[in-house]
């Protein structure tokens, strides 16, 4: 019986750690960490606000309409265009053929297509959206315009 105590007294003392240091079970709470590294496709569609002059132009005006999720911020202000920046490689369709930003007319239906770091989505000021680099362009007017 003497050795029997020790043992129980023993037996409880481990398992009283062991009980409080299982892991939770379920989702964890809190936000996901931010490591920069997840890009994520930002979808903006809506209307052409002014007329692209050449080639050379690197950005262009969109009232935005319709986006998806991780485009909401973008499309507060409806009122409000924003402002698309292109690079050398952003690839525009127009009537299913490829085309060039000179070939965008004023008030064309157009999708935006560009991807931006998650981190930066999550954490922007709805009023200071970081600024979109198209990666691809799609003019939806029809053939008749």
């Amino acid at each position: 019986m003497r050795k029997l105590i020790p043992l129980m007294l023993l037996a409880g003392a481990l398992a009283v750690p062991a009980a409080t240091a299982a892991p939770t079970k379920g989702k964890p709470s809190g936000s996901k960490p931010c490591h920069g590294k997840a890009k994520v496709m930002v979808v903006l569609k809506g209307t052409l606000m002014n007329q692209p002059v050449g080639p050379g132009d690197t950005s262009f005006q969109l009232t935005v309409l319709h986006t998806n999720r991780w485009g909401r911020g973008y499309k507060l202000d409806p009122t409000q265009p924003v402002s698309i920046t292109v690079a050398a490689n952003t690839l525009y369709v127009k009537n299913d053929q490829p085309t060039t930003i000179d070939q965008l007319t004023l008030n064309d239906a157009l999708v935006v297509k560009g991807k931006l770091s998650r981190c930066d989505l999550r954490d922007a000021d709805p009023a200071n959206m970081p600024t979109l680099t198209a990666k691809m362009v799609v003019d939806q007017t029809g053939s008749g315009s």
